[in-house]
């Protein structure tokens, strides 16, 4: 079987920008639900993966979304290694 590489393309660009779009659609959810004012002050947990390389840089203020966020990156990194691999086997 032949990869038509515009095909590849054009799905991968497609993803990223449906990927994006839902994105986006969260934020504004999460948003509208959260509660605003003095009593939604100082609870917010947050956390992060910064890919420089191989290195990865995971920050946050709580271990429980620190661990998600590893959680998560290591799935992504692994898609992207099998979209890369899937290709270069023939299928």
């Amino acid at each position: 079987m032949v990869v038509n590489w515009v095909d590849v393309l054009v799905l991968s660009i497609l993803l990223a920008f449906i990927l994006a779009v839902v994105g986006v659609i969260l934020i504004i959810a999460d948003a509208a639900r959260g509660k605003g004012g003095e009593e939604g002050k100082g609870n917010a947990k947050y956390g992060g993966v910064v890919v420089i390389g191989p290195i990865p840089i995971v920050f946050g203020n709580d271990s429980s979304v620190v661990k998600w966020a590893i959680i998560l990156t290591i799935v992504v990194v692994l898609v992207f290694v099998l979209l890369i691999l899937l290709p270069m086997m023939g299928v």
